[in-house]
């Protein structure tokens, strides 16, 4: 609201002495700032250029009328407030002309001192708050207007990630490979609509190559580096001789490509399909588990290593690489850390308490089986919090 020192105040009145009175008046009682007009034509002019807040115009002058000056004023500074003084025969003409010009008030000469300056002081405060009123209105439109360009950039940016996904998607295999004495079930769901959760098969004749990984991070930079994965992995695979080559071929590129602080936890399945021996290669993700359904016994294989990308040339030797013995109906069940560390009431963890207890009871059941019900319990014991990581399970079932 402005103070008085900066209210300025346009008075026009044909009558010298009438200005002198009002001029007297103000600058007694207020600190307005006055700007005094005995030519109505005279004010347009000036006032055409020259802000104010309130304008006093006499009624009958020479030239123009108090009325056409102040229909004027309308158009020049509609924001002005527009006061008349009037005599009394001017009355039914003054009442006619209120919507024409729009006034805030009209006055009777003589004028009494103390209703004017009231007039005067509530026209301003009206203004004042009408100013207000328009600005917090303005303020409303601009916060309207920003909402829907920040709601049509979230439709937007939906409509992107969903692409995203689906092509994210795409780079999965659309189906497990079907081999002979081996069945393959799997599982993903990332915690957003895109992530860093990975795996692939590369099957050949003579053997066949499963990938396991989880990228660090998650969303859509996860996501470009899940699919920088998928490129490296296929290329180190064709040259590989056993996972510990293919293992350190990646780790190689990784460390080379993904950006610093990024890596990737892995785990190779190399399955020979002339011998039928199938080895591990760990890299950092956590331990596999194989259900063995004959002995009812649940053993978990020791593996070791740390993830991909990490370390360039200067880094591991070699990586820790195990064979597997699997009876039939054996289940070799692979999980990224989003099963593992999904966390329960008083922020336990999965693997704490619920992992080894829910695949014994799994015992004798196939891969898929298995995986389903992981799920569920996992589901279960989070007691409805956001799943705060990718989550990825492979399971291999021995026929």
């Amino acid at each position: 609201m402005k103070t008085p020192a900066t209210v300025t105040i346009a008075i026009v009145d044909d009558e010298e002495l009438i200005l002198s009175s009002l001029s007297a008046m103000f600058r007694l009682e207020t600190e307005y700032t006055l700007l005094l007009f005995s030519n109505p034509v005279k004010a347009v002019q000036e006032l055409a250029r020259t802000k104010v807040d309130l304008v006093i115009s006499d009624y009958l002058m020479p030239e123009m009328t108090g009325i056409d000056f102040l229909v004027k004023m309308k158009e020049l500074q509609p924001d002005a407030v527009r006061i008349l003084l009037t005599g009394f025969a001017d009355k039914e003409n003054t009442i006619r002309a209120v919507n024409t010009a729009g006034l805030y008030q009209y006055l009777e000469k003589p004028w009494d001192t103390e209703a004017l300056l009231l007039i005067v002081r509530n026209g301003l405060k009206e203004k004042s708050l009408h100013n207000q009123l328009s600005e917090k209105v303005k303020a409303l439109e601009r916060l309207g207007s920003e909402h829907r360009n920040l709601a049509e950039r979230h439709t937007s940016l939906e409509r992107e990630l969903e692409m995203a996904a689906r092509v994210q998607q795409s780079l999965f295999p659309a189906e497990p490979p079907q081999i002979e004495g081996f069945q393959f079930s799997t599982f993903y769901r990332p915690c957003h609509a895109i992530g860093g959760d990975y795996y692939d098969f590369s099957l050949r004749p003579e053997r066949l190559v499963l990938l396991v990984s989880d990228v660090s991070g998650h969303g859509v930079q996860a996501a470009l580096a899940s699919m920088l994965l998928k490129a490296i992995f296929h290329d180190a695979e064709m040259r590989a001789e056993d996972p510990d080559d293919l293992l350190r071929q990646m780790n190689i590129q990784l460390h080379r490509f993904l950006p610093e602080g990024m890596f990737a936890a892995a785990i190779v399945v190399w399955l020979d399909r002339l011998s039928g021996k199938l080895y591990l290669g760990s890299a950092g993700l956590p331990r596999p588990f194989v259900l063995c359904s004959s002995e009812q016994r649940l053993d978990e294989i020791p593996l070791t290593g740390f993830p991909l990308g990490i370390f360039g040339v200067g880094g591991p030797s070699c990586f820790d690489v195990k064979e597997v013995e699997m009876s039939p109906r054996d289940v070799l069940m692979i999980t990224s850390d989003g099963l593992t560390e999904t966390s329960g009431k008083d922020d336990e963890l999965f693997q704490d308490r619920e992992l080894r207890s829910t695949l014994l009871e799994l015992l004798g059941k196939d891969g898929g089986q298995v995986i389903e019900r992981l799920v569920e319990r996992a589901h279960a014991f989070s007691a409805g919090r956001p799943q705060r990581d990718d989550l990825s399970l492979i399971a291999i079932t021995r026929a």
